[in-house]
């Protein structure tokens, strides 16, 4: 099934590398306030406790999150003419270095990654503004290493939101609901794509939610 973008075809979805190691990189992904982190956390403790040597990380990486560009970009670069091509530069050439440096050694020792966000959620950024999938994006995210297994965290909008206010931090931060929607909604498209496999989790239980992960991982090692 081809994802879709306000009903039609989204030409242009990179195609990620296919490259064969010893370890397993498994990618969780998912709007703010989905159970993304606790998931990462349950799933990563639980394979640890099964004798696998863990590495668990995030993209995109501190400093890129702690740049101006980002956080002057990532809430509104796609309202700003083109200004929002710096935003992916600046992420894309952050997720491909760290994949290099951090979680390619790791897997070819034979390691199991656990990855808090990866280049999907630019992808859903991209669909949820209506933009195009251009060609230097394309071909740059084509070097990235294809995951193992992709999976989505997703809840209703007012189910996120909610838990996002039980953070005493974050209890009165804005939140654009209007765009988180869209992301939502690109998120299920790629899901549809076939590029991620989704949980509900307004649905199950973290431990359940963790339970499926990890059949998911067993079938996929078995293969």
């Amino acid at each position: 099934m081809s994802a879709e973008r306000h009903g039609r075809p989204v030409p242009g979805l990179p195609t990620l590398r296919e490259l064969p190691t010893p370890g397993f990189l498994l990618v969780i992904e998912g709007t703010d306030g989905a159970g993304k982190s606790t998931l990462l956390t349950q799933v990563s403790e639980r394979l640890r406790a099964a004798g696998h040597d863990v590495l668990t990380t995030f993209q995109p990486t501190p400093a890129v999150r702690a740049h101006d560009a980002f956080k002057g970009l990532s809430e509104t670069g796609g309202d700003l003419d083109d200004h929002y091509r710096a935003l992916y530069l600046l992420t894309l050439g952050d997720r491909l270095h760290h994949a290099q440096a951090v979680m390619l050694p790791h897997l070819r020792r034979g390691g199991t990654v656990v990855c808090d966000r990866y280049v999907y959620t630019t992808m859903a950024n991209i669909i949820a503004r209506g933009q195009e999938f251009e060609g230097w994006f394309t071909e740059a995210a084509g070097h990235l290493p294809r995951p193992d297994l992709s999976v989505l965290v997703h809840c209703p909008v007012e189910h996120a939101v909610a838990r996002i206010r039980t953070r005493p931090e974050e209890a009165e931060r804005p939140i654009d609901t209007v765009h988180m929607k869209k992301v939502y909604e690109a998120f299920r498209s790629l899901e549809a794509d076939g590029r991620l496999r989704g949980i509900d989790t307004s649905r199950t239980g973290i431990e359940e939610t963790a339970d499926t992960v990890l059949r998911w991982v067993g079938e996929r090692t078995a293969r």
